[in-house]
């Protein structure tokens, strides 16, 4: 229960920083082989304890929330290829932040924004200097979930911890809440800064 009160706090503070307009974005925690995902349609500045739904690693949502009727996000079908692809992995946050989205569309056609030469970069797990060239892919949007995950499954590995949907958000994970939570922030400040080198270059 500790965990998912954990989650529910950053849920606040994400949405606070503004990555979660409306009701956007999803989240979800696994804890042995149960999985709790963000139900649909939430604005996240109310997000409660009980806005997480018990799903199964096949997508079997728990009797409780369908008594309820109660929805898991429309993306649940992202995070359970994540949860099946990478058996380590106990978090996965999805935010829709202003220059996430943005840069999403802006680089559609590379499928991909290279980073280098910034320090907060070692905030990603196993990137050790900032000399290191650090990829985030882009897949293209669709409502057919199944078009994205096949997308996926060709483009990511085990040293891939995030990749944006075009013109939607940024997705980034984590063996645990913290590891994720760092890969976020990183992930954005990043996508922060090549905003300003996209209008300034890297020298003011």
């Amino acid at each position: 229960m500790k965990n998912l009160d954990s989650l529910c706090h950053v849920i606040h503070e994400f949405n606070k920083k503004g990555w979660s307009p409306a009701t956007s974005t999803n989240y979800s925690i696994k804890e042995d082989d149960q999985i709790f995902i963000s139900r649909s349609g939430v604005d996240k500045s109310l997000f409660k304890l009980n806005d997480l739904i018990s799903i199964s690693i096949k997508g079997e949502i728990s009797p409780e929330a369908k008594i309820l009727g109660y929805k898991s996000s429309a993306e649940t079908e992202i995070h359970l290829f994540l949860y099946r692809k990478f058996p380590h992995l106990g978090c996965i946050l999805h935010t829709h932040s202003l220059f996430g989205t943005f840069l999403s569309q802006a680089y559609t056609t590379d499928e991909k924004i290279n980073f280098n030469q910034w320090e907060i970069q070692k905030g990603i797990k196993g990137v050790v200097t900032h000399e290191s060239l650090l990829t985030l892919p882009i897949v293209s949007n669709s409502q057919k979930m199944s078009e994205i995950t096949d997308k996926l499954e060709s483009i990511i590995n085990k040293h891939t911890f995030g990749f944006l949907i075009a013109g939607h958000g940024l997705y980034a994970w984590g063996e645990n809440l913290q590891e994720a939570k760092r890969h976020i922030e990183t992930f954005e400040f990043l996508l922060e800064l090549k905003h300003l080198e996209r209008i300034y270059g890297k020298t003011l």
